[in-house]
């Protein structure tokens, strides 16, 4: 008999189910050659006894190797390699026909600009983003806990299945709630959609906004994606100056006077890229003027939760009693960007609307995490990963504005955020943008920041919250070497 004990190794305290730890060992005994077609394996009780398990566990294990043809089992027999394994290969042949030109398109397509920004840097380089949460403080465990309990309920075998093309309702439902009690929201499960993060739901929103064209009214610095966005679906991009309060509404007003308008985009928690928090009083102006001249104020609320010097101002849409404000969140900055999961909130005849065309991008959310996620904000672990998170930002927060003051003195200009991961810094130099990310990345930091904003103002958005203490250091430190 051999040494089943030592053959399969079990880690405990892996994420992994033990019943899967099991199965992937004995198939990759199977692919070594250890274990040969027709040979028997052990017994359940047998394996249990020496794995010291529940033999339920053994047995969800062979019935897992049967169902993908690993191993057969006969009755009165026991359990045996099978004789004829499901593994692949690959059959090639050689085609005189097909020549290395037959990789591009025999016929024509139009060309799509890549967006600058959020390249994935070489091994070995420091990643300073524009804005991104620490992923190492991330609720991942939890998160796939919950995962796997779900599906290993068996009424959770539904969420594997096809679902609301609006979203898992159990989460939409908490959802709902949370939005009233955190932002003031007055909203209905009927009025949210939730979306794969923030960026499918503005590409939702404009491709129905924009079907016939239109104008977009957005920041003289905003979202690249936005503009690109909008010029791709035909839309046009008009740009109005943003201040220290955020978007100047007279401006607006005399685009609106001029043009009709279909949409103005904004971020008006923390500016997206310069971090101002739009005043009260321009948010009361652009709800009367959405009113009057019929355009959607689609609100990008991406970082809503991280405000450190006192209460944010609420949502537009928590003031909107005319159904003009189409609002966006997500869960990619509080938890982790890989949580693909956002949603938007718009009077229910929109959300039907954007409904059937997610159905066509795509047919549904991932009901499994969605269902997770709802009983982490039922259970309130969400609520309070936030609020650990929006301790430690602060905390760096302070010491990257700290960092910044130490190491380039008076040749940098930025105002210490009230909220938000980044800070908005123009500096003193005439390095051009090229030379300068080079330079930079022979330095060892990677700039996700886009490029545009340097060449036109000097300006970088740099992100503080994904970095400790030791890698702001040694980054602040190494632009500064540049620049300085």
């Amino acid at each position: 008999m051999l040494p089943w004990k030592s053959i399969i190794q079990l880690q405990r305290q892996e994420g992994t189910p033990l019943y899967l730890q099991i199965v992937h060992t004995i198939i990759r005994e199977v692919r070594n050659g250890h274990l040969t077609p027709g040979q028997k394996l052990p017994g359940t009780r047998y394996l249990a006894d020496q794995l010291e398990l529940n033999r339920k566990t053994v047995v969800l294990a062979y019935e897992e190797l049967m169902a993908q043809d690993w191993i057969q089992i006969l009755p009165s027999k026991g359990a045996f390699v099978a004789d004829k394994l499901p593994v692949l290969t690959t059959a090639f042949f050689q085609n005189p026909y097909l020549q290395e030109s037959r990789r591009s398109p025999g016929f024509s397509i139009p060309e799509i600009p890549a967006l600058l920004g959020h390249h994935h840097p070489p091994p070995g380089l420091l990643k300073i983003t524009d804005g991104s949460p620490d992923i190492r403080l991330a609720p991942m465990q939890s998160l796939y806990r919950h995962c796997r309990r779900i599906v290993e309920m068996g009424s959770g075998k539904k969420y594997l299945a096809y679902r609301e093309v609006e979203g898992e309702g159990q989460l939409r439902n908490v959802l709902t709630t949370y939005l009233i009690a955190t932002r003031g929201l007055n909203c209905t499960e009927e009025e949210l959609l939730i979306t794969r993060g923030s960026q499918m739901g503005l590409f939702l929103i404009f491709t129905l906004l924009l079907r016939s064209g239109g104008n977009v009214i957005v920041g003289e610095t905003t979202y690249p994606v936005v503009e690109e966005l909008v010029q791709y679906l035909g839309g046009k991009v008009l740009r109005v100056k943003v201040d220290q309060e955020g978007m100047v509404t007279e401006e607006v007003e005399a685009l609106c006077a001029k043009h009709p308008i279909t949409a103005i985009y904004l971020t008006p928690h923390h500016h997206y890229p310069t971090t101002v928090t739009l005043c009260a009083e321009r948010r009361l102006r652009l709800l009367e003027l959405s009113k009057r001249y019929r355009f959607a104020i689609v609100e990008d609320d991406y970082d809503y939760d991280y405000h450190y010097s006192s209460s944010p101002l609420l949502p537009l849409a928590s003031l909107d009693n005319a159904g003009t404000v189409i609002y966006l969140g997500s869960f990619t900055k509080c938890i982790a960007p890989s949580v693909r999961i956002g949603y938007l909130i718009a009077p229910r005849k929109m959300i039907v609307a954007l409904s059937n065309i997610r159905k066509i991008v795509d047919r549904q959310g991932d009901p499994v995490m969605e269902r997770a996620l709802s009983i982490m904000l039922s259970e309130g672990e969400v609520q309070a990963h936030i609020r650990k998170s929006v301790k430690i930002y602060r905390q760096r927060r302070d010491i990257f504005c700290q960092l910044l003051k130490k190491y380039f003195k008076d040749k940098i200009a930025f105002t210490k955020p009230s909220g938000g991961m980044a800070v908005w810094c123009t500096f003193q130099s005439d390095l051009p943008v090229d030379t300068f990310f080079t330079v930079a990345q022979k330095q060892g930091i990677w700039l996700e920041d886009a490029r545009q904003w340097w060449s036109e103002s000097r300006s970088m958005r740099l992100g503080f919250a994904s970095l400790n203490e030791a890698e702001m250091e040694f980054g602040v430190k190494a632009m500064a070497n540049i620049l300085t």
